[in-house]
């Protein structure tokens, strides 16, 4: 695994293009020491407009989540989910820093009121809930310490 100390003065990083997961990767690069967000800025709306200091003059790209494991050739560095880049057979050898994210970020399934007594709901809701996929989610290589249980601390 490099480190986040290899990336160039003027570097070219990716976020994602929506403001939530663009917040979530400047929150990262911040724990990285890449930069400092101003104070009172939170992790889960903080913009470039809250970047207090940049040392290395990086530079931010914002790019979709399909796009951007296809940019990295592109790009010194980009910040997203790491099932992104698995999928795009990009291994973790490439990694360079993955710091425990705060709960904050932690996904969600979220439904309007007026679906919650579906049918279609109930089975999906049943779906997450079900302990073979709590299980799957805990023990399987593949997703585990990635796509987290709901029970995980």
């Amino acid at each position: 695994m490099g480190s986040a100390d290899q990336i160039p003065d003027g570097g070219k990083i990716s976020l994602y293009s929506d403001p939530a997961n663009e917040a979530q990767g400047l929150w990262l690069l911040q724990e990285a020491g890449l930069i400092t967000l101003r104070e009172g800025a939170t992790p889960g709306t903080a913009t470039q407009d809250d970047i207090a200091s940049n040392p290395k003059h990086l530079q931010f790209v914002l790019l979709d989540f399909a796009a951007q494991s296809r940019s990295l050739p592109d790009l010194d560095a980009a910040a997203g989910y790491t099932e992104y880049y698995l999928a795009a057979n990009i291994p973790l050898q490439q990694q360079i820093f993955a710091p425990p994210a705060p709960d904050d970020f932690a996904g969600q399934l979220t439904i309007g009121s007026k679906w919650a007594d579906t049918d279609n709901v109930k089975n999906l809701v049943a779906a997450f809930q079900d302990p073979r996929v709590q299980d799957f989610l805990a023990t399987d290589p593949a997703v585990k310490g990635i796509l987290l249980p709901i029970d995980a601390k």
